[in-house]
């Protein structure tokens, strides 16, 4: 109210002075000031984090330093007086009992690698023998995932996967093949290895096993009567995974004996192969792993080695 008498005032105190503005111009009303709101006090509490998402940990322990590793292929140097390599045991896919993932499964987990590795030693110190449940050597793939991907020696688990599998009975089982061959090598010690694989699938699974060691090549043989299992090594030609995953299981390859493909292990190896995210490609690697070495069980990795060829 004090502040309209004022303005009329003001006006009349105008019109007398001649201003201007005419006398039937209405003078505007003063607009009216919000009030101001009262804000509560600062808070002292700390406020909560925002919740992100972390990266799901990768398994097994770190080998090599992702921050070591090139961008494009091979990712790391190759020392050719040690060069990584995996020996293992491939199954021939293609017919009965081992075109079924569970058999394959049973067999793994029923392969007690510190034997093996106990023969090599005794043998081959110098080879450095490591026990292996997946196939890209630690020092290639940047990770040392045994124990952690693939299938660890496990009797129980490997009846279990054999009765689900439809084999109550392990004489349904025919009589199963291991092909190995010695060029090269300590004589007769690949031999003794797939005796030592016989006579643990013998005692766990129940089953008849039959060590084939002729010097017959690996792809003449497999073109005339492929065996069920078979046994193979192989040194890295270039320090990367897709020399060990792609090079050897990929499509096209000339030295998958045993037949094996998976449309989603193909996808990470071919996408590993194009990407250059160096900690990517290492996650792509060890899906890669995992499929091979454990839910299909395309292979029984039986040790990693580091050697110093002639």
């Amino acid at each position: 109210m004090l502040s309209r008498i004022i303005l009329l005032t003001l006006a009349l105190a105008l019109t007398a002075c001649g201003s201007a503005t005419p006398p039937d111009t209405p003078v505007p009303s003063a607009t009216p000031v919000p009030d101001t709101p009262t804000l509560p006090p600062p808070s002292t509490d700390t406020p909560a984090p925002t919740d992100t998402a972390e990266p799901t940990p990768l398994p097994g322990a770190q080998v090599i330093p992702i921050s070591s590793m090139d961008v494009s292929i091979p990712w790391l140097p190759l020392d050719t007086s040690a060069l990584p390599g995996v020996y293992y045991l491939g199954f021939t896919v293609g017919s009965p009992p081992f075109d079924n993932a569970q058999v394959r499964q049973a067999f793994g987990h029923a392969v007690d690698r510190s034997v093996i590795v106990e023969l090599v030693d005794r043998y081959l110190p110098e080879y450095g023998a490591q026990a292996a449940t997946s196939f890209t050597p630690p020092q290639t793939l940047g990770r040392d995932l045994t124990g952690e991907v693939g299938l660890p020696f496990d009797p129980d688990r490997a009846l279990e996967l054999l009765s689900a599998a439809g084999y109550t009975d392990p004489s349904a089982i025919p009589p199963v093949t291991i092909f190995v061959r010695s060029v090269g090598e300590y004589p007769g010690l690949p031999q003794r290895m797939a005796e030592a694989v016989a006579g643990m699938w013998r005692e766990t699974l129940g089953v008849e096993v039959i060590v084939e060691a002729p010097t017959t090549r690996y792809a003449d043989r497999f073109a005339s009567n492929p065996p069920d299992v078979y046994r193979l090594g192989w040194l890295a030609d270039f320090n990367d995974p897709d020399n060990f995953l792609r090079d050897i299981f990929g499509t096209g390859s000339g030295v998958n004996y045993g037949g094996w493909s998976n449309a989603e292990f193909q996808l990470l190896i071919t996408q590993a192969h194009s990407v250059t995210d160096p900690e990517l490609r290492q996650r792509l690697y060890i899906q890669a792993e995992r499929i091979l070495c454990e839910t299909e069980a395309a292979v029984i990795p039986l040790f990693h080695v580091s050697v110093n060829p002639p």
